[in-house]
């Protein structure tokens, strides 16, 4: 099963990221790595390490939907290069609600390796989830105390 971990200062930022912008959503991109657990690895048995979030601006400035700038995703890709590190995956806000994929969630995901994160300033939580069959399906996820985060990881 995909595991998904982020440190706790990351879910700080991407939550308070999500206040500044209610009413409308926020969006933004993860940073990171994928690692497999063992050396017989499949897509069951890996582990999703968010390492940064990149901040976007949502150009449909709707309470309902976003759309990552393109600017700023090409911005983070080479950010990312430089890190050595790829973008792994995209967050956004429910800015009323608590962290569930809505119906309009599902049908704009795609790439089943992207990783997407919802965070809610309601609840103050966040969710993981994955494309698989046409859905957004919920992935394991581990909140990283800021004292365990090792640089580089």
């Amino acid at each position: 099963m995909t595991r998904v971990c982020l440190p706790a200062a990351i879910l700080r930022d991407m939550l308070d990221h999500a206040r500044h912008a209610v009413p409308d959503e926020c969006c933004g991109l993860l940073i990171g790595s994928t690692h497999s657990a063992g050396s017989r690895s499949k897509a069951s048995d890996m582990s999703v390490c968010v390492v940064s979030s990149v901040p976007a601006r949502n150009l449909r400035r709707s309470p309902t939907r976003y759309l990552v700038d393109p600017a700023d995703h090409f911005a983070a890709i080479r950010t990312a290069r430089q890190d050595r590190r790829t973008v792994i995956g995209a967050y956004h806000s429910h800015p009323t609600s608590p962290p569930a994929a809505s119906a309009t969630d599902d049908r704009d995901a795609s790439g089943a390796e992207f990783l997407y994160l919802i965070v809610s300033p309601v609840t103050g939580t966040v969710k993981a989830f994955h494309p698989s069959a046409g859905r957004l399906r919920e992935l394991p996820l581990q909140i990283v105390p800021d004292a365990v985060t090792r640089p580089g990881l």
